[in-house]
Protein backbone atom coordinates (compact mmCIF):
# COMPACT_ATOMS: atom_id res chain seq x y z
CA UNK A 1 0.00 0.00 0.00
CA UNK A 2 1.25 3.40 -0.97
CA UNK A 3 1.67 6.04 1.65
CA UNK A 4 1.74 9.65 0.93
CA UNK A 5 4.96 11.24 2.18
CA UNK A 6 4.76 14.04 4.59
CA UNK A 7 4.92 17.54 3.20
CA UNK A 8 8.40 18.17 4.65
CA UNK A 9 9.78 15.00 3.16
CA UNK A 10 8.82 15.94 -0.40
CA UNK A 11 10.52 19.29 -0.25
CA UNK A 12 13.61 17.64 1.20
CA UNK A 13 13.74 15.19 -1.71
CA UNK A 14 13.42 18.05 -4.18
CA UNK A 15 16.25 19.91 -2.44
CA UNK A 16 18.47 16.81 -2.61
CA UNK A 17 17.59 16.28 -6.28
CA UNK A 18 18.40 19.93 -7.04
CA UNK A 19 21.70 19.71 -5.18
CA UNK A 20 22.56 16.47 -7.00
CA UNK A 21 21.76 18.08 -10.34
CA UNK A 22 23.89 21.09 -9.42
CA UNK A 23 26.80 18.81 -8.39
CA UNK A 24 26.54 16.96 -11.72
CA UNK A 25 26.73 20.28 -13.59
CA UNK A 26 29.77 21.37 -11.54
CA UNK A 27 31.40 18.00 -12.17
CA UNK A 28 30.82 18.37 -15.93
CA UNK A 29 32.25 21.90 -15.80
CA UNK A 30 35.32 20.67 -13.88
CA UNK A 31 35.80 17.86 -16.43
CA UNK A 32 35.69 20.38 -19.29
CA UNK A 33 38.19 22.65 -17.52
CA UNK A 34 40.54 19.73 -16.85
CA UNK A 35 40.29 18.62 -20.47
CA UNK A 36 41.02 22.17 -21.70
CA UNK A 37 44.01 22.42 -19.39
CA UNK A 38 45.38 19.18 -20.80
CA UNK A 39 44.91 20.47 -24.35
CA UNK A 40 46.64 23.75 -23.56
CA UNK A 41 49.61 21.93 -22.09
CA UNK A 42 50.04 19.89 -25.26
CA UNK A 43 49.46 23.00 -27.38
CA UNK A 44 52.28 24.87 -25.65
CA UNK A 45 54.69 22.02 -26.44
CA UNK A 46 53.60 22.09 -30.05
CA UNK A 47 53.99 25.87 -30.13
CA UNK A 48 57.50 25.60 -28.74
CA UNK A 49 58.50 23.13 -31.46
CA UNK A 50 56.93 25.29 -34.17
CA UNK A 51 58.76 28.34 -32.84
CA UNK A 52 62.08 26.46 -32.82
CA UNK A 53 61.62 25.41 -36.45
CA UNK A 54 60.53 28.83 -37.66
CA UNK A 55 63.18 30.67 -35.62
CA UNK A 56 66.00 28.51 -36.97
CA UNK A 57 64.92 29.16 -40.58
CA UNK A 58 64.50 32.87 -39.81
CA UNK A 59 67.95 33.12 -38.20
CA UNK A 60 69.51 31.24 -41.13
CA UNK A 61 67.94 33.77 -43.46
CA UNK A 62 69.09 36.75 -41.35
CA UNK A 63 72.69 35.51 -41.07
CA UNK A 64 72.77 34.77 -44.80
CA UNK A 65 71.61 38.31 -45.55
CA UNK A 66 74.29 39.69 -43.22
CA UNK A 67 76.97 37.54 -44.85
CA UNK A 68 76.02 38.62 -48.37
CA UNK A 69 75.72 42.26 -47.32
CA UNK A 70 79.27 42.13 -45.95
CA UNK A 71 80.40 40.40 -49.17
CA UNK A 72 79.02 43.27 -51.25
CA UNK A 73 80.49 45.80 -48.81
CA UNK A 74 83.90 44.15 -49.20
CA UNK A 75 83.61 44.22 -52.99
CA UNK A 76 82.61 47.91 -52.98
CA UNK A 77 85.47 48.75 -50.59
CA UNK A 78 88.01 46.97 -52.80
CA UNK A 79 86.64 48.62 -55.95
CA UNK A 80 86.95 52.02 -54.27
CA UNK A 81 90.51 51.22 -53.15
CA UNK A 82 91.49 50.25 -56.71
CA UNK A 83 89.91 53.43 -58.07
CA UNK A 84 91.72 55.61 -55.50
CA UNK A 85 95.04 53.90 -56.18
CA UNK A 86 94.51 54.40 -59.91
CA UNK A 87 93.75 58.07 -59.43
CA UNK A 88 96.99 58.35 -57.45
CA UNK A 89 98.92 56.38 -60.09
CA UNK A 90 98.00 58.58 -63.05
CA UNK A 91 99.57 61.65 -61.46
CA UNK A 92 103.10 60.25 -61.51
CA UNK A 93 103.49 60.96 -57.80
CA UNK A 94 105.25 58.91 -55.17
CA UNK A 95 105.10 58.90 -51.39
CA UNK A 96 107.50 61.61 -50.38
CA UNK A 97 108.90 63.16 -47.30
CA UNK A 98 110.40 66.65 -47.44
CA UNK A 99 110.17 66.69 -51.22
CA UNK A 100 112.02 63.42 -51.91
CA UNK A 101 110.43 60.09 -52.79
CA UNK A 102 110.69 57.58 -49.95
CA UNK A 103 108.96 54.85 -51.98
CA UNK A 104 108.98 53.99 -55.68
CA UNK A 105 105.86 54.85 -57.66
CA UNK A 106 104.92 51.16 -57.71
CA UNK A 107 105.26 50.86 -53.91
CA UNK A 108 103.43 54.19 -53.50
CA UNK A 109 100.48 52.86 -55.50
CA UNK A 110 100.46 49.66 -53.41
CA UNK A 111 100.53 51.70 -50.20
CA UNK A 112 97.65 53.91 -51.41
CA UNK A 113 95.70 50.78 -52.29
CA UNK A 114 96.32 49.24 -48.86
CA UNK A 115 95.47 52.48 -47.03
CA UNK A 116 92.14 52.92 -48.81
CA UNK A 117 91.10 49.25 -48.51
CA UNK A 118 90.31 49.72 -44.79
CA UNK A 119 92.53 46.82 -43.73
CA UNK A 120 91.35 44.28 -46.30
CA UNK A 121 94.65 44.48 -48.15
CA UNK A 122 97.98 44.46 -46.33
CA UNK A 123 101.49 43.03 -46.57
CA UNK A 124 100.16 39.52 -45.92
CA UNK A 125 98.05 39.46 -49.08
CA UNK A 126 99.85 42.02 -51.26
CA UNK A 127 100.60 39.20 -53.71
CA UNK A 128 96.92 39.45 -54.68
CA UNK A 129 97.62 42.89 -56.18
CA UNK A 130 98.72 43.13 -59.82
CA UNK A 131 99.73 46.39 -61.46
CA UNK A 132 100.32 46.12 -65.19
CA UNK A 133 101.42 48.70 -67.76
CA UNK A 134 100.44 48.97 -71.43
CA UNK A 135 102.83 51.09 -73.49
CA UNK A 136 101.07 54.08 -75.02
CA UNK A 137 104.13 56.20 -75.60
CA UNK A 138 105.63 56.35 -72.12
CA UNK A 139 107.73 53.22 -72.63
CA UNK A 140 106.47 51.45 -69.50
CA UNK A 141 109.70 51.99 -67.53
CA UNK A 142 108.12 49.96 -64.69
CA UNK A 143 104.75 48.48 -63.79
CA UNK A 144 103.49 51.91 -62.73
CA UNK A 145 104.05 53.13 -66.30
CA UNK A 146 105.36 56.30 -67.80
CA UNK A 147 103.55 59.41 -69.10
CA UNK A 148 100.60 58.45 -71.34
CA UNK A 149 100.82 54.72 -70.55
CA UNK A 150 97.76 52.74 -69.48
CA UNK A 151 98.00 51.29 -65.99
CA UNK A 152 95.70 48.46 -64.94
CA UNK A 153 95.33 47.67 -61.26
CA UNK A 154 93.77 44.31 -60.41
CA UNK A 155 93.02 42.90 -56.96
CA UNK A 156 91.95 39.32 -56.31
CA UNK A 157 90.67 38.89 -52.75
CA UNK A 158 89.52 35.65 -51.14
CA UNK A 159 86.41 36.56 -49.14
CA UNK A 160 85.88 34.37 -46.07
CA UNK A 161 82.27 34.16 -44.92
CA UNK A 162 81.47 35.48 -41.45
CA UNK A 163 79.28 32.53 -40.52
CA UNK A 164 79.75 28.87 -41.28
CA UNK A 165 76.29 28.72 -42.82
CA UNK A 166 77.21 29.95 -46.30
CA UNK A 167 80.79 28.68 -46.53
CA UNK A 168 79.90 25.08 -47.48
CA UNK A 169 78.11 26.38 -50.57
CA UNK A 170 81.37 27.72 -52.03
CA UNK A 171 84.61 25.99 -53.01
CA UNK A 172 86.97 26.01 -50.06
CA UNK A 173 84.46 28.04 -48.05
CA UNK A 174 85.64 31.22 -49.79
CA UNK A 175 84.39 33.45 -52.57
CA UNK A 176 86.97 35.10 -54.86
CA UNK A 177 86.37 38.80 -55.43
CA UNK A 178 88.21 40.26 -58.42
CA UNK A 179 88.16 43.98 -59.10
CA UNK A 180 90.20 46.01 -61.54
CA UNK A 181 90.41 49.39 -63.17
CA UNK A 182 92.49 50.88 -65.99
CA UNK A 183 93.74 54.46 -66.18
CA UNK A 184 95.78 56.50 -68.63
CA UNK A 185 98.70 58.25 -66.97
CA UNK A 186 98.79 62.01 -67.20
CA UNK A 187 101.69 63.65 -69.04
CA UNK A 188 104.01 63.99 -66.03
CA UNK A 189 107.80 64.42 -66.38
CA UNK A 190 109.41 61.08 -67.32
CA UNK A 191 111.87 61.41 -64.47
CA UNK A 192 109.01 60.75 -62.03
CA UNK A 193 108.39 57.26 -63.46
Amino acid sequence: MYQMPAAGTQSRKTDIANQLSHLRQERATLDRVAMNLGEKASDSGQTLIEFALVASVFLLLIFSVIDFAYLFYTRATLQNAVRQAGRYAITGQCVNKNGTCTLTRYKSIIQTLENTSIGLLNDANSSDIVIACTNNGGGCPNQAGGPGDTVTITVTYQYKFLTGLMAPLFTGGQYPIKVSASFNNEPFPPGQS
